[in-house]
Formats: structure tokens, C-alpha cells, sequence
């Protein structure tokens, strides 16, 4: 399970209320978390440049970060010039978190879950498991209902895994959607997720996969969503396609478990 959580911010609302749930997540699982803000790199400035002061604030809102949570959790803060999502995939990758956390809206170029987005271009390219939280939705932290999607292929077996231990460090009641192409394919992918976890609610369901999740997700009864990087290729075929797809349509959280690539 998540031992190194690794979440940014930029102070804003949204933000704050993704590293309010890194928190959580990192307390409950009794994780070491790096609070990480990114500035502006005055030796090659960007577009937007704000001055040199930008050092001065990321310091004075990482010791706001210190101060609010660092009774809660064991909590290092950190500050990095450069691009948000490359300064989260290099910290990540360097200091091999296994987690990282971020809002889909609210860090700096993540008005839209596009591919160039902070949370689009963290999910893809991160060397660990992904948390986007579902700022949107203002979902205070705490998850009590998972709902994790598998197709029954070896890559998203691992994201179960993960998902059925999550629910348990959390108390979290799980279910798993086994989505299939066919009626035949659904069934087999559902008996073959009842085998593998008895006594856990299984839905079979048919058609693309992001769509039959998403459309489950928007029941309203699931505060998170869960699936592997790689695997849940369904009518499409392209690796990495169906996570990209839940991201932008699902009305929840969405943990994309790092299981291959």
C-alpha cells in the first residue's frame, strides 16, 4: 500500500481542498506526504513571470501547509521552480513516491482535463499511482464507497488488488465493474472477478468501458473511482485510452493505479 504520497498545490481553493484529501488519505494510512509547490524558474522566465517575489510567496504558503497539517501527518514541504506537472512527474520519479495527488481544476494550465492540462499530463506520465480529486464536485476528504472497474486482464487484476486493500485500510465498502465489448465478454469478465473475490458486488456491464463506468459513477453512490493505467483497452484498443476518457467524464475522484508502463 501508498507509503510515499507525493501532493501539489498553488493555494488555491480548489487546490487546497485536493491536498485537504492527500492528507486524509496519507493520515489513515499512516503515509509519509510531500507537500510540493511549484515557482517560477527566474534563470529561464516563463510566460506570466510574476517577479521575484514568487520564491517568497511558495515559502510563506508551505509554512501555512506546515502549520495547518503537520500535527495530522508526518509532512515534508517542498518548493521547485519549473512547470507544475513536470515538477510533480520528476519529483515523484526521484524520490520514488508511489503516490501523487492533485485537484482537476485549480493548478496552474487545468481549467480543462485535456492532455496538456496539470492533472491530464501528471496522470500520464507519473511513475506512480495518481489521485485526481474531484474539485469540482467540492467533496469534502474521506472515501467510504469505491468503486474499482476491471476487464479482468493481468494489468487490471493489480488495479483490484489495490483498490479491495485501499477499501480495507479505509473501512470502505468496495464494488467492482467488470466491463466487457459483449454480453459474453461482461459475464465472463464478472464470473471471473467473483471468483477472484468472493462476497464482493460485482456489475457486469457492457459497451466502452470509460462510458459504462462513468454512466455507474454518476449514480452518485461511489465518492471514488478506481483503475489501472494500462489494461481496460475495450472497443478502442489503444493502451492508456480508457483512464484518459474517465478522467474527463466521471463525477468523482479517480485513482489511476500505476500498473504497468
Amino acid at each position: 500500500m501508498f507509503r510515499k504520497i507525493l501532493a501539489g498545490t498553488d493555494g488555491s481553493d480548489s487546490a487546497t481542498l485536493a491536498l485537504g484529501h492527500a492528507v486524509d488519505v496519507a493520515e489513515r494510512l499512516e503515509a509519509e506526504l510531500t507537500v510540493l509547490t511549484a515557482h517560477t524558474d527566474h534563470r529561464s522566465p516563463a510566460v506570466g513571470a510574476t517577479g521575484p517575489g514568487d520564491e517568497v510567496i511558495a515559502g510563506a504558503l508551505l509554512r501555512d501547509v506546515q502549520a495547518a497539517y503537520g500535527s495530522r501527518v508526518q509532512l515534508r514541504t517542498r518548493a521547485a521552480a519549473g512547470n507544475a506537472a513536470d515538477v510533480l512527474i520528476d519529483v515523484a520519479e526521484q524520490e520514488y513516491h508511489d503516490l501523487v495527488v492533485v485537484g482537476n481544476r485549480g493548478l496552474p494550465n487545468a481549467s480543462t482535463l485535456q492532455p496538456s492540462s496539470v492533472p491530464g499530463r501528471v496522470s500520464r506520465r507519473a511513475p506512480a499511482a495518481v489521485l485526481v480529486v474531484d474539485t469540482m464536485g467540492r467533496r469534502p476528504p474521506g472515501y467510504h464507497r469505491i468503486l474499482a472497474g476491471t476487464d479482468g486482464s493481468p494489468t487490471a487484476e493489480v488495479a483490484e488488488r489495490t483498490a479491495i486493500e485501499l477499501a480495507e485500510r479505509l473501512g470502505a465498502e468496495i464494488e467492482l465493474a467488470a466491463a466487457g465489448s459483449s454480453e459474453a465478454e461482461a459475464a465472463r469478465s464478472a464470473d471471473g472477478a467473483r471468483t477472484r473475490h468472493p462476497g464482493l458486488t460485482i456489475h457486469g456491464l457492457t459497451g466502452e468501458p470509460s462510458g459504462v463506468l462513468s454512466n455507474l459513477a454518476e449514480s452518485g453512490r461511489y465518492d471514488l473511482l478506481i483503475l489501472g493505467n494500462k489494461g481496460m483497452t475495450g472497443f478502442r484498443r489503444a493502451l492508456g485510452s480508457v483512464p484518459a476518457r474517465v478522467l474527463r467524464r466521471a463525477p468523482t475522484s479517480v485513482l489511476i493505479v500505476h500498473t504497468t508502463g
